[in-house]
């Protein structure tokens, strides 16, 4: 099992140059793994889904919401940095 303390390593993932689907909140019905900081979700708490890219079937890598807010701000910088070149 991976340190639960443990920050995520890496650059933050965003929404913007991947061909994932929609995001979307999810309930968890039974104990599993944030994607980025590994984390315990328990089974009843809210995170959030984003597909899988290349999959024929509906995998969702899931988030807590602490990393997910990480996701959407940078996904924000990037956004302005598109505007910029506009």
């Amino acid at each position: 099992m991976k340190n639960q303390n443990q920050k995520p390593k890496g650059r933050t993932p965003s929404l913007i140059g991947s061909s994932n689907g929609r995001p979307e909140r999810v309930i968890v019905k039974r104990t599993s793994q944030c994607s980025r900081c590994h984390k315990d979700i328990n089974s009843g708490q809210d995170c959030f889904g984003i597909p899988k890219v290349g999959l024929g079937f509906n995998s969702l890598k899931r988030f807590c919401p602490e990393c997910f807010q990480n996701i959407i701000e940078q996904t924000y910088k990037d956004l302005e940095e598109i505007k910029k070149l506009i």
